[in-house]
């Protein structure tokens, strides 16, 4: 495993670590890219500025090509917006795929020495049947200790009991404890279309008061129109 981790020194007040990684095997991206899109919502609604960069065996071998047709490595990205507390996420092209373990460690420890001592982990619970397409998603989770556990209950989260919450979303939440961080799981059943806006509008709310931090989703709540739809002949048009 090799790793290119490169960073910019930084002095942060009362920082949390939101990991927001998804997979990118194709079979699974449509299903559970959650994670994916909250970051990118949120990347795109607050001020971030890039920290960090990660460049990991542990990813997928691939490259990906842009429309210049330039090659780039695949990376996980931390990027960080200033506020009550400061706001560190943790984005990228692909969730790691190998040595998972050694992945997390890399980013407890940097987070650790940043003075981070929450962290949430977001995106879709794996161990559940779908939800049907129209239903209200609910967010759901766990935590490293039973005082994460009832600050999770008392904002109306579903406790995850009894069942494995495999992957590095969750993984990276059951090696915080060693790190001298409280990690918390936020997730949702799925089952939702992608882009999943609905899902990512309730795990974000969720996340918003648990973090302390402010960020409107009413883009997400509301349903975009849709696509205009072009007549060919053949249609119920003036061409029959």
């Amino acid at each position: 495993m090799w790793l290119d981790f490169e960073s910019s020194g930084v002095r942060l007040k009362n920082p949390v670590l939101i990991v927001a990684v998804s997979t990118s095997l194709p079979q699974y991206r449509a299903l559970y890219s959650q994670a994916r899109e909250l970051g990118n919502f949120m990347l795109g609604k607050m001020d971030f500025r890039r920290i960090a960069t990660i460049h990991s065996s542990s990813l997928a071998p691939e490259v990906t090509v842009g429309e210049d047709g330039v090659a780039a490595l695949l990376g996980c990205y931390l990027d960080l917006a200033r506020g009550k507390r400061d706001i560190i996420l943790l984005t990228g092209d692909s969730s790691p795929m190998e040595d998972q373990y050694r992945f997390a460690r890399i980013v407890l420890g940097y987070a650790k020495e940043l003075g981070v001592k929450e962290l949430y982990s977001v995106g879709a619970r794996w161990a559940e049947n779908p939800l049907s397409p129209e239903a209200d998603p609910q967010p759901n989770g766990f935590s490293t200790d039973k005082t994460g556990v009832e600050r999770l209950r008392k904002l109306g989260v579903k406790l995850i009991q009894e069942e494995p919450a495999p992957f590095f979303a969750s993984l990276v939440v059951g090696m915080a404890g060693d790190f001298g961080m409280r990690g918390y799981k936020l997730s949702v059943d799925h089952g939702e279309p992608s882009p999943h806006r609905r899902s990512v509008a309730r795990i974000l709310e969720t996340l918003s008061d648990l973090a302390g931090f402010d960020v409107s989703t009413e883009e997400l709540r509301t349903v975009p129109p849709a696509p205009p739809q072009i007549t060919q002949p053949g249609d119920d048009s003036i061409y029959r």
